[in-house]
């Protein structure tokens, strides 16, 4: 017991550099969310006029809403951040606060033509 047995001497130092670093990584691959919100964009602008609701079904999932208009049928996705909620009981310095729970998230609105079933317009919000 005690004698390591790994053709690779231990490294504490680099092993606890790799812990650090790897998770950094993976967190940053996708770009984070400003520049998945820029491609998703981007995307939605150059299929104006050609995308389906089924289009953004097949990559958003199925939308929390919809509501029929004089111009075209709108339908809403949402996407709430639970991690970024937050409440309870705050113990600072001076003593202890009840803090109010917060949320952020962001709601896509496509409208989609009613004669077409064609992208017609949409507009984006985060809170």
């Amino acid at each position: 017991m005690g004698k390591f047995t790994s053709p690779i001497p231990p490294r504490p130092g680099m092993i606890l550099l790799l812990c650090a670093l790897v998770p950094l990584l993976f967190s940053s691959c996708g770009g984070g969310n400003a520049a998945q919100r820029k491609s998703s964009n981007e995307w939605l602008n150059s299929n104006i006029g050609m995308a389906t609701v089924d289009d953004l079904i097949s990559t958003m999932g199925p939308p929390q809403q919809s509501i029929e208009t004089p111009e075209g049928i709108w339908y809403t996705w949402r996407k709430v951040n639970s991690s970024a909620v937050s409440g309870g009981v705050s113990m600072g310095f001076f003593g202890v606060g009840m803090t109010t729970p917060t949320e952020s998230g962001e709601e896509l609105n496509c409208l989609f033509d009613r004669n077409t079933g064609r992208l017609k317009n949409y507009n984006r919000r985060e809170w």
